[in-house]
């Protein structure tokens, strides 16, 4: 085999409620279309997903996984930080046992710490930075030659213990993209428990997949490739557009064509999914609204059943929402993020895009048209206030008054690898607590820490971390919705989770299935 891909979720990680978990399930959705462009260009690629590796056949067995497939190259994707104990011990194992095996590493936490990676982690050979379609075939023709990496755009490696780094030349563009599938699922080794098991946020080890949808209500979703860039500038976001300049030398948003976008919808369905998630908003402002009706009447002319989530930037007009009330997929809902109440404070933090006024004026739309939103909010922003909470808290109970169709989600802001503030920190007077590949390494080695709680900075002046956090669980909680008793009816969970009731209820719930079964039979 040419190119084995492995992506290794984070899979030590501890929350109260739900106990010992493992999470970033999904890889990064432009991993399928890299294999595919592999094998398109008659070079042999696979994809293992560590997390459904370990759940099928027990333990990770890195030596077998190497031997079975033997590989040129092993490609890891390091996208999100949270990543970043996993990859690289995965990275080190691989290496111990197969020296002869080149170790890659792509995706925006590597390009952004590219450097430093391949200076402090011998095992790791190679990095490509930002989008890695050419640079790849390059690497692969190289490696099995000359070895010599001089051509290979955007690629970093080490020559006589320096580190070199490529120019980055290669930026895929719309042409390159159409020109792959995002939704081939059968590269990915046992993709059926994939599209079963863990296509979904977090996978707990030790209670069956029936009980987690029971109690997480979990769809099996994936997201569906639009295109490569963002056209915003979230401060919080690695994934921003001036994110994109830094890590992929990108100028401008390359989108997939509707029919595109529409097909792979439609694989989704194939591979049984039960939802897909349209999201970015990347299309330009003036035809965006066009375009995802265009989407919609393709759907709807293909009767795609699928329930379909579109995550909106900008607030959608009239015939977005006609034409997204006649799709098929009852649970289909409009995602809408106004981060904050307080508009000034999205001004201040580049995620302003609409009044209160306005927003409030869609949900009205949106009512009357039967169309299920979600409305995302966020704690944690430069300069907001204990006040700015409390609004915040206060114009949510509001909201969920007036309108049927309104769920809500608020999260804690955790900095990113490349985005604004982690650049820039002192522009929004905030402290950062992990600035280098090294910090974000050893924070993710510890199996106790808590994303969903952690802002990985301090702000002046503001709110403290705890006090944040703990506002967050009193007043924004959507598991518990107990107000001031949510942190008591979580660690009640807690002592339940470890007394072993989930699991107890789980060995119920698996007789009675199957005595159903043998009654059937």
């Amino acid at each position: 085999m040419d190119l084995l891909f492995l992506h290794a979720p984070k899979f030590h990680n501890y929350y109260k409620p739900i106990g010992e978990f493992s999470f970033i399930l999904f890889p990064p959705i432009g991993l399928l279309g890299l294999a595919d462009f592999l094998v398109r260009h008659q070079h042999t690629a696979r994809i293992v997903h560590l997390g459904v590796e370990d759940y099928l056949h027990g333990p990770l067995d890195l030596d077998r996984l190497v031997r079975e497939n033997q590989p040129s190259i092993v490609g890891l994707d390091l996208h999100w930080h949270f990543q970043s104990y996993d990859v690289i011990e995965v990275a080190r194992k691989i290496k111990q046992t197969h020296p002869e095996v080149a170790v890659l590493l792509g995706g925006f936490t590597a390009s952004v710490f590219a450097d430093e990676i391949l200076r402090d982690y011998p095992f790791v050979d190679f990095v490509i930075r930002g989008d890695a379609e050419l640079p790849i075939l390059e690497l692969i023709r190289r490696f099995t030659s000359d070895k010599n990496y001089d051509a290979a755009p955007n690629l970093a490696y080490r020559h006589n213990a320096e580190v070199i780094s490529n120019p980055q030349t290669y930026v895929a563009d719309s042409a390159a993209l159409e020109n792959m599938c995002f939704t081939d699922f059968t590269l990915m080794k046992d993709y059926p428990t994939f599209v079963k098991s863990f296509s979904r946020y977090l996978h707990s080890p030790t209670i069956s997949d029936k009980l987690q949808r029971k109690l997480l209500g979990a769809h099996k979703a994936f997201q569906v490739y639009v295109g490569r860039g963002c056209v915003h500038n979230c401060c919080y976001c690695g994934g921003s557009r001036e994110a994109h300049e830094l890590i992929a030398a990108r100028q401008c948003v390359a989108l997939r064509s509707v029919s595109a976008i529409v097909s792979s919808i439609c694989d989704l369905e194939r591979f049984g999914f039960d939802s897909a998630c349209v999201a970015l908003d990347s299309f330009p402002y003036a035809k965006a609204d066009v375009t995802y009706a265009e989407i919609f009447e393709e759907l709807k002319r293909r009767n795609v059943g699928l329930d379909i989530e579109v995550e909106r930037y900008f607030l959608p007009n009239a015939q977005f929402l006609e034409g997204f009330a006649g799709l098929k997929g009852k649970e289909s809902f409009v995602t809408l993020s106004p981060h904050s109440h307080n508009e000034e404070l999205r001004r201040r933090n580049s995620l302003y895009r609409y009044s209160n006024a306005e927003l409030e004026v869609c949900l009205d739309a949106m009512e009357a048209r039967g169309v299920n939103s979600l409305l995302c909010f966020t704690c944690g922003l430069p300069g907001e206030t204990r006040q700015d909470l409390e609004q915040m808290a206060a114009y949510q109970v509001g909201l969920r008054r007036r309108y049927q169709r309104v769920r809500f989600k608020t999260c804690m802001i955790e900095i990113e690898p490349g985005c604004a503030m982690s650049r820039d920190p002192d522009r929004f007077g905030i402290a950062p607590e992990r600035r280098t590949f090294a910090e974000y390494y050893s924070y993710h080695r510890l199996p106790r820490q808590n994303h969903w709680q952690e802002m990985g900075y301090s702000r002046s002046g503001c709110p403290s971390h705890s006090e944040v956090s703990s506002f967050f669980c009193t007043h924004f909680c959507e598991r518990f919705k107990s107000g001031w008793a949510s942190p008591i009816v979580c660690k009640a969970l807690e002592v339940a989770w470890k007394a072993g009731a989930f699991q107890a209820v789980d060995k119920i719930l698996g007789w009675r299935d199957q005595e159903a079964a043998n009654i059937r039979s």
